[in-house]
């Protein structure tokens, strides 16, 4: 027996065709009116199923249809009504095909939409960051774009609840309260919402991690510390001071015991120093006039709040210095201790003599080129020289790399 061809089931219907091919930013944003006149080629017939259903379809569109009754779809039919050269339609016929084909209408999507960004938005009317990048989705919005980010709904639901939140949670905690699920942020949610925070919160700081801006909202990941190597005092909810002196090898607060203590005192302190990388940190001895604090990269809320009480409690010759990368995240974190913890701080070993011996014994990596182009556009202060550094020589250097 002779096997006949299988045709080819079609990919999509002639009205769908139409439907997606109005499917337009212009459409979206309200012009629901306007002739437009689709050439037929081989392409359209063989999408919708061959030669007979396109014009098959044809046929049932124009007789069938109120679009087709009204005029306002019709096809231009050549050779005795057997080939169609062109289409003729009114973008207006667009809801009568959607409700032919059983879908929503692009345009009342877009109008949904945008009704849930308004709704989103007035949750957090107070919160002035938030509210801008609502602004910005709902103008992208309004022009008929901007629709796979404004139908990410989580999204906006995890933005709203940190912008309400105020006291520190844990990252799975967060996204229990949330999501009704403790791993569905970090697996898919939490990409989304650090590259909204880092294109619009107050707090994000060029050269933040993921991590670190998370923190800076009290989302935390990971168990927070201080740590540190020095004459530093103590108190625990007003106890009696401890006094750390006797740990040279450095003492370490959990996140508990930061929430409860309070610097007190560091008698015959003169210098205090930050340092960014661990090795470097433990290299360094103990000394009783100086305070040598792990810094790690930017320091968490908690430990902001716990270190900012040092400027209270030393007298005023005591210097302050911070030691860490030669890069634009090592600029970047002196920055942010300069502006939120230390103000007196000064950088120790970061100056541009020290990044040219650096170079010279061969401790050099190259320049990235998309931190090149931020570095380029940054405000240094204190460390211009060593960006310019930097920008000459393509090269960064580690802090490691230096011990």
């Amino acid at each position: 027996m002779r096997k006949t061809k299988q045709q080819k089931k079609p990919n999509i219907t002639l009205a769908k065709w139409l439907i997606d091919r109005t499917d337009t930013d212009s459409y979206r944003a309200g012009i629901l009116e306007g002739w437009k006149h689709p050439k037929v080629d081989g392409a359209l017939m063989e999408l919708v199923g061959g030669r007979d259903r396109f014009l098959e379809q044809a046929r049932s569109l124009e007789n069938e249809t109120v679009a087709g009754r009204t005029g306002r779809l019709r096809f231009d039919w050549r050779e005795v009504n057997t080939s169609i050269r062109q289409i003729h339609y009114d973008v207006a016929i667009i809801p009568a095909l959607c409700e032919l084909e059983n879908i929503e209408d692009p345009r009342q999507h877009q109008l949904k939409m945008i009704s849930n960004v308004k709704k989103r938005r007035e949750e957090v009317k107070d919160c002035e960051w938030l509210c801008a990048y609502y602004d910005d989705i709902l103008t992208k919005l309004e022009k008929g774009n901007e629709k796979t980010q404004a139908e990410d709904d989580l999204r906006f639901q995890c933005l709203n609840a940190i912008a309400r939140q105020e006291e520190p949670v844990w990252e799975r905690v967060f996204s229990a309260r949330v999501l009704n699920d403790s791993k569905l942020f970090r697996n898919e949610y939490r990409d989304r919402v650090v590259t909204v925070l880092m294109n619009y919160s107050p707090y994000y700081i060029d050269g933040m991690n993921d991590d670190e801006i998370l923190d800076a909202h009290e989302i935390h990941s990971y168990a927070q510390t201080v740590e540190w190597k020095g004459p530093l005092q103590y108190r625990l909810d007003g106890q009696v001071p401890i006094d750390t002196s006797c740990n040279y090898y450095g003492t370490v607060l959990n996140t508990q015991t930061m929430e409860h203590a309070v610097a007190y005192a560091l008698p015959g302190c003169r210098r205090i120093m930050t340092i960014e990388n661990k090795a470097n940190y433990e290299s360094m001895c103990y000394a009783e006039d100086t305070l040598y604090i792990f810094c790690h990269g930017f320091f968490t809320p908690k430990e902001v709040r716990f270190l900012r009480r040092i400027c209270d409690i030393v007298p005023p010759e005591c210097e302050f210095y911070h030691w860490g990368d030669m890069d634009f995240g090592g600029i970047s974190i002196f920055q942010f201790i300069k502006g939120q913890v230390f103000p007196k701080v000064m950088p120790y070993k970061m100056g541009a003599d020290d990044f040219q011996k650096a170079v010279e014994a061969g401790a050099g990596i190259p320049l990235k080129a998309d931190t090149r182009a931020k570095l380029e556009g940054k405000d240094a202060g204190l460390l211009t020289e060593l960006k310019d550094m930097i920008l000459k020589t393509d090269l960064t250097i580690e802090q490691e790399r230096l011990l």
